[in-house]
């Protein structure tokens, strides 16, 4: 009896990861909003991540769902567990702005380097640990 609850609990487990996967849009489906939308703000990482960090709601108010253009510096490049390509850009803080990019951008991302000053235009997805934005592009 025991052995059939570990595994009811398994099969449970699973299709919450399945259903929670398929409800993640695809950073190509969120750069669609990105290039068809114009920029709301325009917001060093310092600041986007400060305006996170003194008041979440009121952040989140003003920046999440919408598209905006960050500056900064580059303070990390790699893949995430989904093996979803990111630039995460220095806050001077615990957390960075983490901007997430699909793979169509992969040719791009290959010519970054640590510490190089960039521009992203993403959609801000609020806040979990870092501050996210999906769909991103990299600005001239």
């Amino acid at each position: 009896m025991r052995k059939y609850d570990n595994l009811k609990s398994a099969v449970a487990l699973m299709v919450l990861i399945l259903l929670a996967l398929g409800s993640v849009e695809s950073e190509e489906k969120v750069e669609e909003t990105t290039y068809s939308q114009r920029a709301r703000f325009y917001v060093s990482a310092k600041q986007l991540y400060q305006d996170y960090e003194s008041n979440e709601v009121a952040a989140d108010e003003k920046y999440k769902g919408r598209v905006i253009i960050v500056s900064g510096v580059v303070e990390n490049i790699g893949k995430d567990i989904m093996d979803t390509m990111y630039i995460s850009l220095y806050t001077g803080s615990f957390g960075s702005v983490q901007c997430m990019f699909s793979e169509r951008h992969t040719s791009d991302l290959t010519k970054i380097q640590k510490g190089d000053m960039v521009r992203i235009r993403g959609k801000c997805d609020g806040k979990l640990m870092n501050v996210l934005l999906r769909g991103c592009i990299l600005v001239d």
